[in-house]
C-alpha cells in the first residue's frame, strides 16, 4: 500500500539527496517527498564515499521527513529508526537471520553490505527541521566493481528477481512510520532495543582498525550522540565517532570502505 507522499521518479539524476537539499535552498516545502532514481551519476555515501549501482537494477531513493519534534542532539535516533525500519521491511522478503545493522546505519547480510544510507538534517535552533534520508539498496545486481570490497544483493541472497516498486512502497511506509514513532519516549526506547538486537558484532570480540593499528575490542553500547562504545582487552573504554574506527572483516581490509 502506497501512502500519501509526493513521489518523483528520474531515469537519471546526479543524487537524490542533492536534489532534495537543493529544493530546501530554494525555499520549497519538501516534507513527505520521495525522489527515486534508476541511476545516480554522482550518488553519495557518508563522507567522500560514493554509491555505485548498475542502472535499473537497484533501489536508489531519498525521502524527506519533518522531524521538528526531535531535539537536535537526538539526531542519532533518526538513524536508528530508519535502520530498524529497513531491517523490518527486508524481513518481509528474505530470511532476517542474516540481517544486521553495521554502525551507524549500513545494512549487512552476514559480513557483506546490502544497503547504505546517507542522512542529512537541517537544524532550527534546538530542534530538528527536515531530515533527508538517502538509501541505496542492492536488489537485482549480481556483478559489482572490484573496487567495492564486500557487496551483496537481494538477488544473490535469494536467487530471484525483486520488483523495485513493491520494495519501495514497503520501505517508505515502514520508514515514515518508524520515524514518526520517535515522538514517544517509549517508542524511542523500543527502537533502541531493536537496533541493539540487530547490531553487527554487538557483544562479540572482534578486530577493528583503530589509531592506525588493528585492535581487538567488544562493542557494548552507543551513547545519545550515536558514538560507539567499546572495551579493549585491558578493560579500557573506547568511545568512537564515525570515521575514528573501521570494521575489519577479512573481506574489507583496513583503509578500504564498501559503498553501495
Amino acid at each position: 500500500m502506497r501512502i500519501a507522499m509526493k513521489i518523483l521518479h528520474f531515469d537519471e539524476i546526479n543524487s537524490t539527496n542533492v536534489y532534495l537539499y537543493d529544493k530546501i535552498s530554494e525555499k520549497n516545502d519538501i516534507s513527505d517527498a520521495v525522489v527515486v532514481a534508476s541511476h545516480q551519476s554522482a550518488g553519495r555515501g557518508m563522507d567522500k564515499n560514493k554509491w555505485e549501482s548498475e542502472a535499473g537494477k537497484n533501489l536508489l531513493f531519498s525521502i524527506a521527513l519533518n522531524v521538528n519534534f526531535l531535539e537536535a542532539e537526538n539526531q542519532f535516533k533518526i538513524s536508528q529508526a530508519v535502520s530498524v525500519a529497513i531491517i523490518e521491511t527486508l524481513s518481509q522478503f528474505i530470511d532476517n537471520q542474516g540481517l544486521y545493522i553495521k554502525w551507524p546505519n549500513d545494512i549487512y547480510f552476514g559480513d557483506k553490505k546490502l544497503a547504505g544510507m546517507l542522512i542529512q538534517n537541517t537544524i532550527e535552533g534546538r530542534m530538528m527541521g527536515i531530515s533527508i534520508i538517502g538509501i541505496g539498496l542492492n536488489v537485482n545486481q549480481i556483478e559489482f566493481s572490484k573496487d567495492i570490497p564486500n557487496p551483496i544483493s537481494l538477488k544473490q541472497i535469494s536467487l530471484k528477481d525483486f520488483d523495485l516498486d513493491e520494495l519501495l512502497d514497503a520501505m517508505i511506509v515502514k520508514i515514515k512510520s518508524s520515524v514518526e514513532s520517535l515522538r514517544s519516549k517509549e517508542n524511542q526506547d523500543k527502537i533502541n532495543e531493536k537496533y541493539i538486537l540487530k547490531s553487527y558484532r554487538f557483544g562479540i570480540w572482534a578486530d577493528y582498525f583503530y589509531h592506525n593499528q588493528v585492535k581487538s575490542m567488544i562493542i557494548n553500547g552507543f551513547d545519545k550522540y550515536g558514538r560507539l562504545l567499546l572495551h579493549d582487552k585491558e578493560g579500557a573504554e573506547i568511545v568512537c565517532d564515525v570515521k575514528e574506527l573501521q570494521f575489519f572483516p577479512p573481506s574489507c581490509p583496513p583503509g578500504s570502505e564498501a559503498g553501495v
